[in-house]
């Protein structure tokens, strides 16, 4: 570790840190454009500028091209390094429009932040601001109004470091300098919305979010992109039961500081017309839960099959299989894809698996005895009630299937089939874990209540045990995933407190076990 003091509090980092990020470990904020975590340094905002102490005395440099070792000490709070950061703000002004009232980045903008911390000078501007090309519309998901940049430069190291495909660059000299791409190019990836997240100003916006709602309105609630199973960490930002954007939450072990563009227009799922918010028995309305007991008690439990969904949470696949073991029913789990589903995986953050949680319903399933797709499909013809657990099965399997009971979140081919549909939560509306790809266990936090009509699918699935007589227990997450952590041996000694913000690593699989799955 390397010692370094900052505003003379000695501290210990790693050697190496970047110097704005050991401030903030210290509890100081260097202000800073330019400067991203995941970026290469570029140094042309000069907004980070701090003293360093030397042995010829106090010298200015910027922290975020300083890296921490041992014996450096700098200071943040200096008057001369108050009146750069005026002048660095003073600069940036003299052209910016006055448009916050009708800016969409307002309430998350810097340059508000920053003049209200370290400038509130008056303007000394009497000519003309320059003006620049505004509401450019640039690509699929961002708008562009050049008037507002600052020149940080974070949208084209985006383009050339993460995505490589380059397209924004910055043109013309001094203050006549904009952002800005060659004419007839447009954004062609997907990973657009990063651009308005790493824009520190109102430059780029997202048009899905663009005038929505005023940001200091919103609540921010950590979760789990469910897109695929890379379980890209998010931020769910809503008001009154309402999801307006999710935000890629920063996880340098998963997706850094970043997330795709499918995956970031998932909120419209929570409330979308495909939602499922009442139960239907026999395509009317009715208790699904207990026309599902009714038809689990009437054919008896070997003709019953309950399968995992690779979808689900840990949690719900859990109290699936208890319930199973309980009643001595069949358990098997399908892996694959859904109809329509684009199995793209382009070596970054989207994978060509579209479901969350395939490795820990594999786990589950191995550790429960569950048989898989083929065994399902042999095991139809002697069947006469089919539980599925927030997968579409009628299109994973390719047919018919007999008593199916489908409990989902949303619309779709098994629920239209369903004998009985049961309406569970999505995930935004519950507290669950899911397994990602790497065999990190991450934790999903409720955000929102359900609507309608629909539960959590363990406590769902809680309900329908309690319907059949049996006690399970899952009503609540935390104990139900204690209970499911000291059952399955690579997840042994997790709960809820050790996953922590990030999530935490499954311990190693045996030699040849899983299949080739990720030590």
């Amino acid at each position: 570790m390397a010692k370094v003091k900052i505003n003379d509090v000695e501290i210990e980092v790693a050697p190496g840190t970047n110097m704005i990020d050991a401030a903030q470990q210290a509890g100081v904020e260097i202000p800073h454009y330019c400067y991203h975590p995941h970026l290469s340094i570029a140094g042309n905002c000069r907004m980070c500028t701090v003293e360093t102490e030397t042995p010829r005395g106090p010298v200015l440099e910027i922290a975020c091209n300083m890296q921490a070792r041992d014996g450096l000490a700098i200071r943040t709070d200096g008057d001369r390094v108050k009146q750069v950061r005026k002048s660095v703000m003073e600069f940036l002004l003299v052209n910016h429009p006055l448009d916050c009232p009708i800016c969409d980045q307002s309430g998350e903008c810097r340059l508000q932040d920053y003049y209200m911390d370290h400038a509130r000078h008056d303007s000394r501007g009497v000519e003309a601001k320059v003006s620049k090309h505004k509401r450019q519309d640039i690509g699929e998901q961002i708008l562009l109004d050049a008037e507002r940049c600052v020149q940080c430069s974070r949208c084209v190291r985006f383009g050339d470091e993460v995505t490589h495909t380059g397209e924004l660059r910055l043109m013309n000299r001094g203050d006549h300098t904009e952002i800005g791409m060659f004419p007839g190019e447009r954004l062609n990836h997907d990973y657009q919305g990063n651009l308005a997240d790493i824009c520190p100003v109102g430059a780029l916006t997202a048009k899905d979010f663009r005038f929505e709602r005023r940001v200091w309105y919103l609540k921010e609630t950590d979760g789990v992109c469910t897109g695929c199973s890379t379980g890209c960490n998010i931020s769910v930002c809503h008001q009154e039961g309402e999801v307006f954007r999710y935000l890629p939450r920063r996880n340098d072990e998963v997706n850094k500081s970043w997330m795709c563009d499918p995956g970031r227009l998932r909120h419209h799922e929570v409330g979308g017309l495909e939602r499922l918010l009442k139960a239907r028995v026999n395509g009317q309305p009715g208790d699904g839960v207990a026309a599902a007991a009714a038809s689990i008690k009437a054919v008896g439990a070997p003709k019953v099959a309950l399968v995992l969904g690779t979808r689900a949470s840990n949690e719900a696949n859990w109290a699936l299989a208890q319930l199973g073991k309980a009643l001595g029913a069949r358990l098997y789990w399908v892996a694959g894809n859904d109809a329509g589903a684009i199995e793209k995986s382009d070596g970054f953050l989207m994978d060509a698996d579209k479901n969350p949680n395939t490795l820990g319903c594999r786990l589950l399933a191995e550790q429960s005895g569950a048989g898989d797709a083929e065994a399902l499909k042999a095991a139809l013809p002697e069947l006469a009630v089919v539980l599925a657990l927030e997968d579409d099965l009628v299109t994973r399997l390719g047919q018919a299937i007999p008593g199916l009971v489908a409990l989902a979140a949303k619309e779709s081919p098994t629920t239209k089939a369903a004998a009985v549909v049961i309406p569970v939560a999505h995930p935004v509306e519950m507290d669950c874990t899911y397994t990602n790809k790497q065999g990190r266990v991450q934790r999903n936090r409720r955000a929102t209540n359900p609507l309608g009509d629909a539960a959590p699918a363990y406590a769902v699935v809680d309900r329908l045990a309690a319907a059949l007589g049996k006690s399970l227990g899952t009503q609540m997450p935390v104990v139900t995933f204690l209970a499911l952590s000291r059952a399955v041996p690579r997840m042994n000694g997790l709960d809820y407190k050790s996953l922590g913000p990030g999530g935490k690593l499954l311990a190693p699989a045996p030699a040849a076990a899983l299949g080739g799955e990720a030590k």
